[in-house]
């Protein structure tokens, strides 16, 4: 059998821990490498043997584009299988990618089933080699490795702890002090269609200002939800969405779309899904206060935020 060596590249850790463990639980023994930019990506196949790359797009330095074009000029690495992983799955990014020779595309967010049933047959057509059978076949068992392995495998997702990080669905949960939101729903009137349950005459008081803004997040697990932003760092973002099915798991990835209404500039941020709490006291509870931790550290994303956050404090 053929030796797997592997290299994950993206700048966001948190992404890269996550491909890792998918990749180590589906190919035990295989060999991995990771970079956290493009430039670092092509310095390292320059001085090992890489036979599959696993690649995010939007990097400092040098962009996974430029990273697929490198290796299409290299003889060595002509007809190395790379799978681009990235949250640009438009269109025309995703022709951009075919044109420059990519070996299959995958969006965030994904889940880890998605992400191990690309993989294999990726692995398979281009390698032949086989996935092991220690993979679980379960995909619950294999949700749950997705949530699990992000700790297990020593990841300290961006602040280090997660700071009550159980699922707080309960009306008992208790909001960190450091990101404490008001007890009122603010803007989140806008998301029940004027119809969010009292106390309706505190919310009227004054119900705009609460509201920083819209953003639309989409969850690992397939779903999408419109956001009131109720506040937002640099770091993290807190807001409020109508649920219209299960929730979305803790730590489960997400891509932000946050939109300057004044410029147009979308700021498309990775990150994952740090807390959630029912604003009404009962299991059926519609409205979630939801805290999404960013994990990107691209300069452009965080320069436009920036100015979206200075508009809106």
């Amino acid at each position: 059998m053929a030796a797997l060596n592997v290299l994950v590249v993206d700048d966001a850790a948190f992404i890269r821990d996550l491909v890792k463990k998918a990749v180590r639980d589906t190919y035990p023994g295989c060999d991995i490498s990771e970079a956290v930019d493009g430039r670092k990506a092509i310095s390292l196949m320059n001085s090992k043997n890489i036979n599959l790359v696993l690649c995010d797009w939007e990097m400092p330095e040098v962009s996974g584009i430029e990273v697929l074009q490198w290796m299409r000029a290299d003889e060595r690495y002509k007809a190395i299988p790379f799978m681009m992983i990235t949250s640009r799955g438009e269109r025309d990014h995703v022709v951009k990618a075919v044109e420059a020779g990519v070996s299959d595309y995958i969006g965030k967010p994904f889940t880890r089933e998605h992400f191990v049933g690309k993989i294999t047959k990726l692995v398979w057509k281009h390698l032949k080699i086989k996935p092991s059978q220690a993979e679980s076949k379960d995909p619950r068992a294999a949700g749950a490795a997705s949530v699990l392995g992000a700790t297990q495998a020593g990841t300290k997702p961006a602040s280090g702890d997660l700071g009550g990080a159980s699922v707080l669905m309960g009306a008992a949960a208790k909001t960190p002090p450091q990101v404490k939101a008001s007890a009122d729903m603010g803007g989140a009137s806008v998301l029940m269609g004027g119809q969010a349950e009292k106390p309706a005459a505190k919310a009227a008081a004054k119900p705009a200002a609460r509201a920083k803004g819209l953003a639309s997040v989409r969850f690992g697990s397939g779903g999408t939800a419109k956001l009131v932003i109720k506040d937002i760092s640099l770091q993290e973002l807190i807001g409020v969405f109508r649920r219209e099915g299960p929730p979305p798991a803790l730590l489960e990835q997400v891509v932000l779309d946050i939109v300057d209404q004044d410029s147009g500039d979308v700021a498309r941020i990775n990150g994952y899904v740090r807390m959630m709490q029912a604003q009404e006291p009962h299991p059926e509870a519609e409205t979630i206060q939801i805290i999404i931790r960013y994990v990107d550290d691209d300069p452009e994303k965080l320069a436009t935020l920036s100015r979206f956050i200075a508009k809106v404090r």
